[in-house]
């Protein structure tokens, strides 16, 4: 019974190790997508600022 304890044990063990990188995994998703979502809002900003700023050189 040995070798089946041990190979519980480890497998325990990888499923545990498992969980913790989908976890680490799903941090920096998130913290991507985050990102990218403020870095897309800036640029539509500029976008929008940068359209508003010709439409008035065209009215001019």
């Amino acid at each position: 019974m040995g070798f089946l304890d041990d190979a519980k044990k480890k497998l325990g063990e990888a499923v545990e190790n498992a969980k913790d990188f989908a976890g680490d995994a799903t941090e920096n998703v998130k913290n991507f997508a985050a990102d990218a979502q403020e870095k897309i809002g800036e640029k539509v900003d500029e976008f929008k600022n940068g359209d508003s700023n010709e439409e008035t050189e065209d009215e001019v």
